[in-house]
């Protein structure tokens, strides 16, 4: 008797556990096509707004998926911390910078008059 309740609570945590990793899993890759699809947005709107060319969009795009990946790690670290917001900002503030690496003085400037419309999630 005493032997089938510890194989029934081994089982029942064996199911709990796998679950959990089923939970973790699918809210990851969620995150992760939610962050490839605002990537991709944010990438499309600037091509369309300030004439990128593909190549430049392409850059665009690695820029805004680098920027989602680091933040994510952040999401996963600090999910329960006050801290996180200003984590996240920091991360956020560097898309200026890397944003003027690629783009030309005149797109740069463009873009900065556009930014809010042109990174927003809209």
């Amino acid at each position: 008797m005493f032997k089938k309740i510890i194989n029934q609570n081994f089982i029942m945590k064996k199911i709990l556990v796998t679950a959990l990793l089923a939970t973790v899993v699918n809210t990851i890759e969620a995150q992760s096509t939610t962050g490839e699809q605002v990537a991709g947005h944010i990438a499309q709107k600037m091509k369309d707004s300030l004439d990128l060319t593909n190549a430049l969009k392409q850059q665009v795009l690695t820029i805004n998926l680098q920027l989602h990946n680091q933040k994510s790690v952040l999401w996963q670290q600090f999910a329960t911390s006050d801290s996180l917001g200003v984590f996240v900002q920091r991360v956020e503030n560097t898309r200026d910078s890397l944003y003027r690496n690629i783009l030309d003085e005149g797109k740069y400037i463009l873009y900065k008059q556009k930014k809010k419309n042109l990174i927003s999630n809209d």
